[in-house]
Parts: structure tokens; C-alpha cells; sequence
């Protein structure tokens, strides 16, 4: 069978593809957010600045630079002490040049040595925004340079330039989606008074909407809208435009954003009704959907538009005027869940057309009609069309009591019998996802071939999915072999490419691969028990594909080393692996290492051992790594709970003499135990405390539940109780879940026998150290810490943990 787009048996992959460069971040001339920030910061604070700002992006003759210097008071001998540094190569080298300037500063000798060496030592506002526009090119600029520059070599700005650079710093990290340290530069931008509040804070609000969309960035804007409501700052409608991009937008955020939108009395307009329709629908928000598409009749009706049908022609006595609208195809959307409602709107949706149109189209309207209109956002349409037919599929794909064979034969039917519904890209898509979901892979495999066979450019979304089926399907190879073809038509060329054999693909007006692509690659590859590849992918992610890991990335990492873990200890190769160590001898190549790996259709005998170490081991490390080299203030943080013996205590002959002492002479102990494995773990952290690790990743409750099941499975349940002192200090809101089998493998290093623990109770006033940890866990979170119920479900989560055949048929 076919799967590919092309064949791997015409076509070596070895050495295939071409040098990978390092993604860029855009100049101000080139990138529109910068442009847009500097031509409003122009307008609005009469700052010629900007203007020079603008003109420094290429050295030019000195000549053609006075005018601009003397629009901002700056002198000429300013300009030459500070030209080497302007116009560096790279923005290390000018970091390195203005670290060195005390030293500069001192060369100057006569009467304007003062003046001179306080011009040196003083970094001129001019200079910071040349560099953050200009010299900001790489990841590692960003995590490093940016930050240096930011944090560090900035001291000198006052009130009235800070904003601007906390604002140019927010552009280039989102760029890059480095979160982590906008923490820091929210908490800064907010301690000060500023200048032009409004604009100044709508600004900062349209930079962080540059990010992925994630719970930390919508609680970096919550927290600046309840600063712009405490200093009665107005929202623009341009923002709330912003904030309610698809690529950002949390439905929380958006019912925060409708709130203050009717406290303050805004009155939406139509891009922003249909913005709100469109977010309320993709949630699966009912109500809320009915109640926008609603409100943009209404709106259509006062500014003599065309009015979309209402949420309920398809209930009797209800109001049938108007006619098919965008707003109607992204109502059908809001019945994501409800199949029967859908597709029953939608044949209502048709019968109305039929009614105002006996004589069939005789054409598909293109996607690009949708655009054509300048009072909507997404244009207009003339009848029920493709986009309709596909938006209701996803409640079939959705709902699980539709077969495989159900929702092939809608899809066929659909697509043979009725020309308006020609599928597009998103249709096959959308098809091919509800296979996977049903573990058809045989069936999507074929639909995937009639995709490629057909003259449609494939998108970042098809792409996805058909990486995932290859995948599952068991051809993994070539899903990596796809995913680096697109890769490598990326890197060299922004034109329409081809890949072999002819298949064209979308032109890259963007990047095909982002994070998201090789996250769902590397969850599949944890699906089909491969670990050894996901270890492979992490460690040369930025090298191949110009992407940094994200908060999901680690979760799978730390999945996959707790999987390795697992499946080399039920073989007995891997056992002794553990125990003894195993040579790795790999390719420099990242791509024919992985290409080698994935050519057998199983995984090897030994999958656990990475770095030629423990996968556990590594996966804890770079864990820990990211805590404390990100959050230094975590060194301070001690755990609220102490060890009482180890894992492996019942395996010594002596434990139940062992046993009756330490109750008798517990805290002591016990304490002098925990103290001695306190002080070796400290000694690690603070070896591990680099600057800036992974600052791309910011941990959630999901990533922490991983790290506490990773750690009880690998025997450092010792490690459990400071894991969640990290959550509390990081106000991270732990679940239920990761509470209970925290206590569940925390009761393993914690508890005594019953009758020891009841002697050490009595000896210390009815406190064990589980019951420690426990009452610990009840003043952090109140009602919500685990109940007895909570602490079953998490026994047998942990027990299927360990043996995969626990509570199976």
C-alpha cells in the first residue's frame, strides 16, 4: 500500500536533507508588530527616537545620521562612543562591548574624562531599542542576550523608556514562545508609574497575545487588565481584537474579556461579536453561541446588512428570515458534541436555501469568497457550502457512537452525490482525525491516500494528522521521513514547493512545523512504546526543526522515561543494562541516528538507558535543572515532610529491630536520616542552578503529575514532598489526582508497619510524617485535598502503573 507522498524505495534518506539554520527573529523593518509599536510610539510620544531607532538597522554615513541625532538631543560623541555597539555583528558581541565599557570609560584622558566615562557607563535608551529591534535573531539570543540586556545591563533607564523595553522584550520572547521570564517583566512594568498608560498598556497586552496559548499567558493578561481596571486604564477595541485571536484566546479569558467589556460599557463591534461567536462555538459553549449569533442579527439588521439565520430555524414557530452567513457555519460548530443537532440544522439550513433558490448552484463558492467582505471579518458566502458540511462532520467525528465504517460512509456519500460539498483540506482532516480517535488506522491510511492523490495543498493541520497515522499505523520511519520533507522545503524556500513525485504542498507564507506538530509526533511515538526515539527528538529539537520544548513536550518526556523505566524493567536485557551500564556508540547525524532507530518495527531490547545513563535518571535532571536554574528562589524552598525509611527498607534483615528503635527515637532519627539525604540533594541542586534553562517551558499541574509519578515509580518517592513545596512556591493549583498519588507513593517512604507507626505516634503527639504531609497539603489547598475515595482511585492508578495487566480483562 501507498502511504507516502512519495516512495522511499526511489529515494535514500540518507543525507537527504540540507544544513538546518537557526530560525530568525525579524528586524524592525520587517516584522509588522514592531512596526505598528513604533509607529504608535511615535504618534504618541512625540519621541523621535523611533525615527533613529528605525534608521540604525544598517551602519550608514555618518553624515546621513546627524540629523536624526540631533531630532533627540543626542550628541555626536554620543553616537561614536555607542556605534561599535549599535552595529555589532551579532548581539553577543555588543553584550560583550558594553560589558566592557567601565574599562573603556577610563582611556579617555583631559578635562572630558567625567563627561565621557558617564556617557560610557550610562546605556543610552537608543542603544536598548536598537538591539532588541535589530540584534534579537536566534532562540539563544533571546534566552540569553535579551534577557542580560533586559534584566541586567538596562539599570539606567528610567520611568519614561522602561515600558518600551519591557514591551520590545515581550515582542521577541513571543516570538520565540520563551514565557517564563514574562513573569518577572509583568511584575516590573506594573511596580512602576507610566508614562501614556493607555497606550503603553494596550501594548503590552498585544505583544503577550503574540504567545501560544496557554494557562500561565492568560493569567499574565488577567493580571494586567486588573491593573488597567485599578488605574481606570481603558482597553482599545484593538486589543480586545488581539487578545481574541484563535492562537491565543482561553475560554476563561474570553468570559473575562465579555465581562469588562459590559462593565465598561464597550460596545462591540461586528469583528468582535463574530470573534466572541467564534470562540464560544470552538468550545462547544451552546448558550453562549446562540446568544452572539443572536446578537449579530441584530447588529446586521441595524446597520442594514444580510442577517444569518437564527440559532433555531430548525424548532417550530421559530424566525426563518435571513440567509447562509459565516456566523451560521460557526454556529454549527457550537453542536460539536450534539451530532444529531448538528446535522439536523444544517439539512434545515439547506431546505431553507432550497426554498429561496429552487435552481441548484452550479458552482462551489472558493475559500477565498469568505474573505470578500468589509463588514465581517470572515466575508460572505451564497449558500450552504463545504465549510458548513465539514463543521457539522466534526460532531459525527466527535461523538463516539458513530462506527469507523458510519463516518467513512458520510464522508464518501457526501462526497460522491453532492458537488457544493467537494471536500477541502480541513474535510479530510477533520475525517481523518475521527479514525484516529477510533483506532482505525487501516481505514485512515486510505483516506490519507485519496488526500495526497487528490490536487489539495496539504496544511500544518493535515500534516499533523498524517504524521500521527503513519505512526500509529506502525510506519513511524516514514512519518519522520514526512515530517523532515516538509521541514526541508520550509528551510529553503517561501514559494511553493514540491516534494518528490510531484505532490505540491502549501505554500510558507509560515512554518509548517511548530512545536505543536512534533509534540503530537512525539505522543504518538509514546503510543507505539518507542521512548528511545522521543529521547532523540528532545535533545535535537532546536537543531532539526528550529523549535523550543514546550510544557507538553516535557510531560511526554517525562512519560517516556517513566515508560523506558517500566518496559526494560520486564526484560532481562534491560535489567542488566540498569544495573551495569551499556556502550552507545551513535551517528553524529540526528537524522540517520533517528532514520536507524525507527527502520525495525519494534522497539530494541534495552530502551531505558539515554545519555548513557538511566533515562529516569536524565528525565529528573533536566527537570530539576529548568526548577532551579529558572526559579533560583526555589533553593530556598524545603520540604514539608521528612523520610522514615526507604523504599527498599523491608528487604534488610534487621528491619523490625530497625523499626521498633526509630519509633522509639523518632524525630531524631529520622530526621538525622532525612538530613544527611537533604544535604546530598542540596549539593545537586545547586549544581544544577544554570542560568535560563528551557525558559520556553512553563510547568503546570499536568507536568508536575508526571515529575511525582516519575519519581515513584524510579524509588525517589523521598522526593515527592518537595515537589509539591515547588508547586505551592510556583502557585501552581495542584488537582485531586496528582495530590492522591502523591500520598499514595509518599506513603511508601512514610509509614511504618501499623504497630511501629502507632508507638511513634504516641511517642509524637499522633503526627506521623504522612499525616505531616497531609495536614500540610489541607492548609494549602483547604476542602479540595484528597478524600479517602480520592486515595483509592489513586491506589489503582499506581498499581496498573506497575503492572500493566492490573484491572485488565
Amino acid at each position: 500500500m501507498r502511504y507516502l507522498v512519495f516512495s522511499l524505495y526511489r529515494r535514500s534518506w540518507q543525507s537527504t536533507f540540507t544544513p538546518l539554520p537557526q530560525r530568525t527573529y525579524s528586524s524592525l523593518s520587517g516584522n509588522k508588530h514592531l512596526i505598528n509599536f513604533a509607529k504608535q510610539a511615535s504618534l504618541v510620544t512625540k519621541d523621535p527616537v523611533w525615527d533613529l531607532v528605525s534608521q540604525l538597522k544598517r551602519e550608514r554615513e555618518d553624515g546621513q545620521i546627524r540629523d536624526a541625532l540631533e531630532r533627540c538631543n543626542i550628541t555626536f560623541l554620543d553616537y561614536v562612543i555607542w556605534k561599535h555597539v549599535v552595529h555589532s555583528p551579532d548581539l553577543n558581541t555588543a553584550l560583550t562591548a558594553i560589558e566592557q565599557r567601565p574599562s573603556i570609560a577610563g582611556q579617555f584622558p583631559g578635562d572630558r574624562s567625567v563627561n565621557v566615562r558617564e556617557h560610557a557607563l550610562r546605556l543610552p535608551a537608543w542603544v536598548v531599542f536598537s538591539l532588541l529591534c535589530h540584534k534579537v535573531r536566534t532562540a539563544q539570543d533571546a534566552q540569553d542576550g535579551l534577557l542580560r540586556l533586559t534584566f541586567e545591563h538596562s539599570w539606567s533607564l528610567g520611568s519614561y523608556d522602561r515600558p518600551a523595553l519591557f514591551i520590545l522584550s515581550t515582542h521577541a520572547l513571543a516570538h520565540f514562545d520563551i514565557l517564563t521570564p514574562m513573569r518577572e517583566i509583568v511584575k516590573q512594568f506594573l511596580a512602576r508609574v507610566i508614562q501614556f498608560p493607555t497606550f503603553h498598556f494596550n501594548s503590552l497586552l498585544r505583544a503577550i497575545s503574540g504567545f501560544t496559548r496557554s494557562e500561565e499567558a492568560a493569567k499574565l493578561v488577567v493580571s494586567v487588565l486588573e491593573a488597567m481596571s485599578a488605574r481606570e486604564v481603558p482597553l482599545w477595541l484593538e486589543t480586545y481584537q488581539s487578545l481574541m485571536r484563535d492562537r491565543f484566546v482561553t475560554l476563561q479569558l474570553t468570559k473575562i474579556l465579555q465581562a469588562k467589556m459590559t462593565h465598561e460599557g464597550v460596545v462591540p463591534t461586528a469583528e468582535h461579536l463574530e470573534a466572541f461567536l467564534r470562540i464560544f462555538s470552538k468550545h462547544g459553549a451552546v448558550q453562549d453561541s446562540q446568544e452572539y449569533l443572536h446578537a449579530i442579527r441584530r447588529y446586521c439588521i441595524e446597520h442594514n446588512l444580510t442577517a444569518p439565520y437564527g440559532p433555531d430555524v430548525h424548532l417550530r414557530g421559530a424566525d426563518l428570515s435571513g440567509t447562509t452567513h459565516p456566523a451560521n457555519t460557526l454556529h454549527i460548530g457550537s453542536l460539536r458534541d450534539d451530532r444529531v443537532s448538528a446535522f439536523h440544522y444544517l439539512h434545515k439550513l439547506l431546505q431553507l436555501e432550497a426554498a429561496d433558490n429552487p435552481k441548484p448552484a452550479k458552482s462551489v463558492s472558493a475559500p477565498s469568497s469568505r474573505h470578500a467582505s468589509t463588514k465581517f471579518w470572515s466575508g460572505t458566502k451564497t449558500n450552504v457550502d463545504i465549510f458548513d458540511w465539514t463543521t457539522a462532520l466534526v460532531s459525527a467525528a466527535n461523538d463516539k457512537q458513530t462506527s469507523a465504517s458510519t463516518l467513512i460512509t458520510l464522508f464518501e456519500r457526501a462526497r460522491e452525490r453532492t458537488k457544493q460539498f467537494k471536500p477541502n483540506v480541513v474535510t479530510y482532516t477533520v475525517v481523518l482525525r475521527g479514525l484516529l480517535f477510533r483506532g482505525a488506522f487501516e481505514e485512515a491510511l486510505k483516506i490519507w491516500n485519496q488526500l495526497l492523490d487528490s490536487e489539495i495543498l496539504l496544511d500544518r493541520k493535515a500534516l499533523t494528522v498524517g504524521v500521527q497515522i503513519l505512526t500509529r499505523a506502525g510506519h513511524p520511519q516514514d512519518a519522520f521521513y514526512l515530517l523532515n520533507s516538509f521541514m526541508d522545503a520550509q528551510r529553503t524556500s517561501s514559494h511553493p514547493a514540491s516534494l518528490p513525485d510531484d505532490k505540491h504542498i502549501a505554500p510558507a507564507t509560515h512554518h509548517w512545523i511548530n512545536i505543536i506538530v512534533i509534540n503530537e509526533f512525539m505522543a504518538s511515538l509514546l503510543l507505539i512504546d518507542r521512548p528511545d526515539v522521543i529521547f532523540q527528538l528532545w535533545d535535537h529539537l532546536e537543531q532539526l526543526y528550529s523549535v523550543l520544548p514546550n510544557g507538553v513536550t516535557l510531560n511526554i518526556l517525562l512519560k517516556a522515561a517513566l515508560l523506558a523505566t517500566k518496559m526494560d524493567n520486564e526484560s532481562v536485557r534491560g535489567t542488566f543494562a540498569h544495573l551495569f551500564g551499556m556502550p552507545t556508540v551513535e551517528s553524529s547525524d540526528p537524522i540517520d541516528l533517528i532514520m536507524e532507530r525507527l527502520q525495525y518495527a519494534h522497539p530494541p531490547p534495552v530502551v531505558g538507558i539515554w545519555r548513557a545513563r538511566r533515562a529516569g535518571d536524565v528525565a529528573r535532571e533536566i527537570f530539576r535543572s529548568m526548577m532551579y536554574g529558572n526559579w533560583k528562589q526555589l533553593l530556598g524552598v524545603k520540604a514539608p515532610a521528612s523520610v522514615v525509611r526507604s523504599k527498599d527498607a523491608e528487604a534488610t534483615p534487621l528491619y523490625p529491630l530497625v523499626e521498633l528503635a526509630k519509633s522509639i527515637t523518632v524525630p531524631f532519627s529520622a530526621r538525622k536520616d532525612y538530613d544527611a539525604q537533604l544535604k546530598s540533594i542540596i549539593a545537586d541542586d545547586h549544581s544544577l542552578a544554570k542560568p535560563n534553562p528551557y525558559l520556553s517551558i512553563v510547568p503546570t499541574n499536568v507536568t508536575f503529575s508526571a515529575y511525582i509519578q516519575l519519581l515513584g515509580f524510579t524509588g525517589r518517592s523521598s522526593e515527592i514532598s518537595l515537589a509539591l513545596a515547588w508547586m505551592r512556591a510556583l502557585q501552581i493549583h495542584p488537582s485531586s489526582k496528582t495530590l492522591s498519588i502523591a500520598l499514595v507513593f509518599w506513603a511508601e517512604v512514610s509509614l511504618r508497619g501499623p504497630l511501629f507507626e502507632a508507638w511513634a505516634e504516641r511517642r509524637n503527639k499522633g503526627e506521623s510524617e504522612y499525616e505531616r504531609l497531609l495536614k500540610w497539603m489541607t492548609e494549602w489547598v483547604g476542602e479540595e485535598a484528597p478524600t479517602e475515595a480520592d486515595i483509592q482511585k489513586a491506589l489503582r492508578v499506581v498499581a496498573k502503573l506497575r503492572d500493566s495487566s492490573f484491572g485488565g480483562p
